[in-house]
């Protein structure tokens, strides 16, 4: 060999070739440090890479499992959601019969104390509503119950001259009744029919608040 390199011409060409190919392993040399904080620089990337794909994944899944368990819910509670619609239904028809029921108890109970406190205040307004109405009529024919005559005389004469007022107590007139004639005109009015026709109604057995078809009671 050592002949050989005396004997032979140097090969300046592959020097330069190894000098470089030494240049270049120095030159992508990595020293322990290095080569350690790329390594963990990598196993992060990938463990972040890693979290989102399976973070995603795991909300999809997530999702389709609430979806499917609300699903799930609804229908468990939609006969029972029926059940209290209809014992709602149930519990306002009863009510309103209640309701019904004290409002007829309360007006039997008040009607006949209004028709004996206020039955001869209201005759009264009647027979100046009948003045004023029958104004101008040459004559007007009022009937009142017996008792009343001189309050009908006194109350029910239309201003002015010129109409004949006849007035007559009738006896099966109530005590809160009163009727009139004029030329162009007539009125009645009673008081206790009124507040009878108001029973009459609580009193009815298809009397219902609810508008709705098939809850008449």
């Amino acid at each position: 060999m050592a002949s050989k390199s005396i004997l032979s011409p140097p090969d300046f060409d592959v020097e330069d070739r190894v000098e470089a190919e030494r240049a270049q392993v120095r030159a992508t040399s990595f020293t322990r440090a290095e080569m350690d904080a790329a390594i963990a620089s990598a196993v992060e990337a990938a463990r972040a890479e890693a979290y989102a794909e399976g973070y995603t994944a795991g909300e999809t899944a997530m999702r389709d499992s609430i979806a499917q368990k609300q699903a799930a819910t609804l229908e468990t509670l939609l006969p029972r959601i029926d059940e209290l619609l209809a014992g709602q239904q149930v519990y306002c028809d009863g009510l309103e019969l209640e309701m019904i029921a004290f409002m007829r108890d309360f007006c039997e109970k008040l009607f006949p104390e209004m028709v004996g406190e206020y039955g001869r205040e209201q005759l009264a307004t009647e027979l100046r509503q009948i003045a004023r109405r029958a104004l101008g009529s040459p004559w007007l024919e009022v009937k009142v119950p017996e008792g009343y005559g001189a309050l009908a005389r006194e109350l029910a004469r239309p201003e002015g001259e010129g109409t004949e007022l006849r007035v007559t107590e009738d006896p099966d007139l109530l005590a809160c009744a009163v009727s009139a004639n004029w030329q162009n005109g007539r009125s009645a009015y009673d008081f206790d029919a009124l507040c009878g026709d108001i029973l009459s109604l609580f009193r009815a057995p298809n009397l219902s608040f609810n508008r709705q078809p098939g809850n008449v009671t």
